[in-house]
């Protein structure tokens, strides 16, 4: 008898090598999205340096330390002479000048009893001049002067003329500074 090896077919009728190499895996690469790098808002800028503050659109949650000193010195809140043209200010324009949530001033309602908002009948707060001011000092305590919740109402209660004077002092103080970063600024172009 005639040796006949039979050959394993494959699908299609075509024989299959017994002994090949192990074939590779072949798993698909895409390539990866370009990281979007999110618009950094320029505070400063000079021939020698640029200072920017990046910002994060889509974090959630708690600031780090690092990021609330970030921010402490750029919150706008208007001089007197402009608040003193409306009678009423929105929270979210009020959170807007001190670059926090909405909620975090609702928080500080809750917890400092010199927050006294105005509500309308619907249940949004309204904030008064005195209200505003009112908030800087606390502001002032929580984030610049790192005291706790407890505290800056211990210290409040204690110190209000003082911290008045502390508050009008350092909000002098950073508009001085402003101005001598904006005269830097002109006489180098």
């Amino acid at each position: 008898m005639a040796n006949t090896e039979h050959q394993q077919l494959d699908l299609f009728g075509l024989p299959i090598a017994e002994k090949s190499a192990p074939k590779k895996k072949l798993t698909p690469t895409y390539p990866k999205p370009p990281k979007m790098e999110q618009p950094a808002e320029i505070v400063y800028a000079s021939e020698q340096i640029v200072v920017k503050v990046k910002k994060e659109e889509g974090k959630r949650g708690r600031k780090s330390f690092k990021e609330i000193d970030a921010t402490v010195d750029l919150i706008e809140v208007p001089d007197e002479q402009t608040l003193s043209q409306k009678l009423y200010y929105s929270i979210s324009e009020v959170a807007s000048w001190f670059k926090v949530n909405t909620s975090l001033l609702r928080y500080w309602e809750n917890e400092f009893d010199i927050l006294q908002p105005r509500k309308t009948r619907k249940g949004d707060r309204l904030f008064r001049v005195e209200d505003i001011k009112n908030l800087q000092l606390i502001y002032f305590l929580l984030r610049q002067r790192k005291f706790s919740i407890e505290g800056a109402k211990a210290y409040l209660k204690s110190n209000k003329q003082k911290i008045d004077t502390e508050t009008k002092l350092v909000n002098t103080l950073t508009g001085l500074k402003e101005f001598l970063l904006a005269l830097k600024a002109s006489l180098h172009n």
